[in-house]
């Protein structure tokens, strides 16, 4: 089990960071401002300054979930950010995604936010309902909430979201309630599907909402086996649509493993995309 970080006061970790902070936690539903009350007061212990190494943080959703996650801020406030959605729960974790990608994430100026999502690795909460159901945007709209409320706030305008497998599913919906007001935080600047699949539109069909979806680079990184999904939106795809095909491949985050040129790629592309 990863250690949790001490409570600190969100005014010391703003101090060693040299900014403030202006958003606060989310609230999912409206009129949910228990939750949002608690997100704020968790997310607030969890904040760690500007330069600090890659360290676990807790964090809460608007339904009152407790998410646990690696934070790595950028060396300065106002930094781009990318939040990391690991492959099926339970069976899978943060661990999901290897070091050396993180560390060239960081490298090219990048805030890190890698997400054990409910209930997986140290996270609460009911895995089913991140992977079958719709609650999955939830843990993403807290790991953004956590991105501008952290003691290193980065910005909101430029977010990146790299779903893994069926974390992909939780990257579409949010994105989706995100662009609706059903969700507090803002349309992501970049998106990477990983492998996604027919899992990846449970909730949403990508076809139903690609006037939304085609205003965002999004970068398809799949194996020539698990081709059909991602090859599928080819033929009409925007400009700013990537396709990764690896022959071979694997599947999710084991694709960095058996192709390691596509972290650079993946980071590459997100560095590019999230640049000021």
């Amino acid at each position: 089990m990863r250690a949790i970080l001490p409570l600190l006061s969100l005014a010391l970790a703003l101090a060693a960071c040299g900014s403030t902070s202006g958003a606060g936690a989310p609230d999912g539903v409206a009129a949910d401002s228990t939750a949002a009350d608690t997100a704020a007061a968790d997310t607030d212990a969890a904040a760690i300054g500007c330069g600090e190494p890659e360290r676990a943080v807790t964090f809460t959703t608007s339904d009152g979930v407790r998410l646990a996650a690696d934070w790595r801020p950028a060396a300065a406030p106002g930094a781009p950010a990318v939040v990391l959605l690991h492959m099926v729960p339970p069976a899978n974790d943060r661990a999901n995604y290897p070091a050396a990608f993180r560390e060239l994430l960081a490298a090219k100026g990048l805030a890190v936010l890698n997400v054990d999502r409910r209930g997986a690795g140290d996270s609460e909460g009911s895995a089913t309902a991140a992977y079958t159901g719709p609650d999955g945007k939830r843990d993403v709209e807290a790991a953004v909430a956590f991105l501008a409320a952290s003691g290193c706030p980065t910005d909101a305008a430029r977010t990146g979201l790299v779903g893994a497998s069926n974390g992909s599913t939780s990257v579409l919906d949010y994105t989706v309630a995100a662009a609706a007001g059903a969700v507090t935080g803002p349309v992501p600047a970049a998106i990477v599907f990983l492998t996604g699949g027919s899992y990846t539109e449970n909730q949403n069909a990508v076809a139903d909402h690609r006037a939304v979806l085609d205003a965002i680079p999004i970068r398809f990184v799949f194996s020539t086996a698990e081709r059909a999904w991602s090859a599928a939106f080819a033929a009409n795809a925007p400009a700013a649509w990537v396709f990764d095909e690896y022959d071979p491949g694997d599947h999710g985050t084991r694709m960095f493993a058996a192709r390691p040129e596509a972290m650079t790629a993946v980071a590459d592309f997100l560095a590019a995309t999230l640049a000021p």
